[in-house]
Parts: structure tokens; C-alpha cells; sequence
């Protein structure tokens, strides 16, 4: 009877002390901050302006590299809340406009996108901590053509639209106690509804706001690495 009773005083002790440190194992809550960067490639289509034509987006740009911020609340182990700010710099498709391959033209674009995620970690696989993540938020896309001949003018295209969904994917690794680096992969499904078009010369300025007559839906289809301080 003693026996059984240390036996079981030994096993509850046991028990005590394996569940803090159980406990310990998994991440704490608290603020989580990010830092992403990749390669995104373009699909889909712009849209249409009255009496224009519905472009492919790659037709202008190829793809872009974007520099993109997280920053929220990580709940627990599993659940993680947040905003994003992501500035892609855009790779011009100088197959597809011609104007951009003179000399005295300098083409550019870029993509801004602010928006909302949630993040939830899938069981842990050895050392990796896989994920799913969902976002939506809203998108500005720019293409800008500078000539620099005589009667020099630029002339910038600017979208505007909803992007709803943006679709994660990816495994965090601890390289450090509260730093983790993890590569992924998203998709993103958006659709521009306007576009205004600005012509500035050495004498005048101008500006045309229109909304589309044709919407249509794009992506970026991005793979990158992300790395982040976690709690």
C-alpha cells in the first residue's frame, strides 16, 4: 500500500513538472512583426476603360518584387492576427510596349497593397511550424512612361481595386529564440474597378479618372521567404 502510494505521489510530481514545461514549448502570445520578400509573377487581366480594351496585366508588367510588412497579434500557438503594407517594384514588359525600348523613354510601374490576415500553424512537423494564411485588403497599381526628347511628357496609368483573397502558405524555423525565417507562398486574387490617367508636359498637367466598363480579375502568384520577431 506505501508503495503504491509513493508510486503515485511520484507520478503526479512527474506530472506537475511536465506540464509547465509542456506549456513552455509552445510560442507565447504577444505583438509579431514581419518582413517579406520574393518574386511575383503577374496573371490575369487589367480591365477595360470605356471603349478600350481588356490588357492582360502582363502586357505592362511581368511580374514585381515587393517589399511587404506584417505587423498584429499572435494569440497563441495556433492563431495569429494582423495588417499588412506591401511595396512591389514592378518588372516592365518591354516585349510587349514597344515605346518603352527607345533611348529617350524610361518606362516603371509599381503595385502598393494594404490589407488584413489571418494566419492559423498547422501541427509541427520536426522543426518546421507549417501554416495557412487569408487575407484581403485593397490594391493601387501604377505604370509610368517619362519621355525625355523635345516636347518631353510623362504619362502615369494608375488602377485601383478590392484584392479579395490572398491565399498563404509556408513553415516557420527558429533560428533564434523569438526570430523565426520561413519561406512561402501566396496567391493573390484581385480586380481593379478604375483607372486614372495623368499627362504632365512642361506647360500643363491633366488628369482623366474613369470607372471600368469591363472588369476583370488578376493575380500574383508570389514565392518568398519571410522573417519575422515572434513572441
Amino acid at each position: 500500500m506505501t508503495r503504491a502510494i509513493v508510486t503515485a505521489a511520484a507520478l503526479a510530481g512527474a506530472l506537475l513538472v511536465a506540464t509547465p514545461a509542456r506549456a513552455a514549448a509552445q510560442p507565447e502570445s504577444g505583438v509579431e512583426l514581419g518582413l517579406r520578400i520574393g518574386y511575383a509573377f503577374s496573371a490575369g487581366h487589367l480591365g477595360a476603360p470605356p471603349n478600350g480594351t481588356d490588357n492582360p496585366l502582363g502586357d505592362y508588367v511581368g511580374g514585381q518584387v515587393p517589399l511587404w510588412l506584417d505587423a498584429g497579434y499572435r494569440f497563441n500557438h495556433l492563431l495569429y492576427l494582423g495588417g499588412t503594407f506591401a511595396y512591389g517594384f514592378g518588372v516592365v514588359n518591354d516585349d510587349r510596349q514597344a515605346l518603352c525600348r527607345n533611348a529617350n523613354v524610361d518606362c516603371s510601374a509599381s503595385d502598393v497593397r494594404l490589407g488584413l490576415m489571418g494566419r492559423f500553424h498547422l501541427p509541427q512537423i520536426a522543426m518546421l511550424s507549417p501554416w495557412l494564411g487569408f487575407g484581403v485588403g485593397y490594391e493601387w497599381g501604377t505604370f509610368s512612361i517619362q519621355q525625355s526628347a523635345i516636347g518631353a511628357s510623362n504619362t502615369d496609368f494608375g488602377w485601383s481595386g478590392w484584392e479579395f483573397a490572398n491565399i498563404q502558405t509556408g513553415a516557420d524555423f527558429k533560428v533564434a529564440p523569438k526570430v523565426v525565417i520561413a519561406p512561402f507562398v501566396s496567391v493573390s486574387i484581385g480586380q481593379f474597378e478604375s483607372i486614372s490617367t495623368t499627362t504632365t508636359t512642361a506647360n500643363s498637367k491633366s488628369t482623366m479618372d474613369q470607372d471600368l466598363a469591363k472588369t476583370s480579375f488578376h493575380e500574383w502568384i508570389l514565392i518568398g521567404v519571410r522573417a519575422a520577431f515572434a513572441p
